[in-house]
């Protein structure tokens, strides 16, 4: 695959990716998207495992209404493997009342397995 394909590939993905999260979308269809029980999930001082990331992924649901900007993307990889970096603010609104931004940096990995699946979700806060 040409670095071209791989860079627009891994940008639809993000940005499918997130859009879909914002929209909170069933976990099962989130799940589609990932390596499912090798998944692997490494949030500042919270790693979880695919169990832990469908619980987080339903209380955001529950508990915020928020929305991803993505600012920087950059995508390497081959027909099997890719990384995405990405830069992103994420504002949002508790349920509960009160506002919530985060700067995040994210990377995904993802593997080839009858469609492009995240294997890792690691976040960095930038501030």
């Amino acid at each position: 695959m040409e670095e071209r394909e791989v860079t627009e590939q891994g940008e639809a993905f993000i940005r499918g990716w997130y859009a879909r999260i914002d929209a909170k979308v069933p976990f099962e269809e989130i799940a589609g998207d990932t390596a499912g029980e090798s998944l692997i999930v490494d949030f500042p001082g919270n790693p979880l495992d695919f169990c832990g990331f469908k619980s987080w992924y339903e209380g955001q649901c529950r508990d915020f209404t928020g929305r991803h900007q993505l600012h920087t993307v950059r995508v390497s990889g081959s027909d099997t493997e890719m990384e995405i970096f990405s830069e992103i603010t994420w504002t949002a609104e508790k349920t509960e009342g009160g506002a919530l931004t985060l700067y995040p940096n994210v990377t995904l990995k993802l593997v080839k397995d009858g469609g492009w699946k995240v294997r890792y979700y690691g976040c960095v806060d930038r501030k």
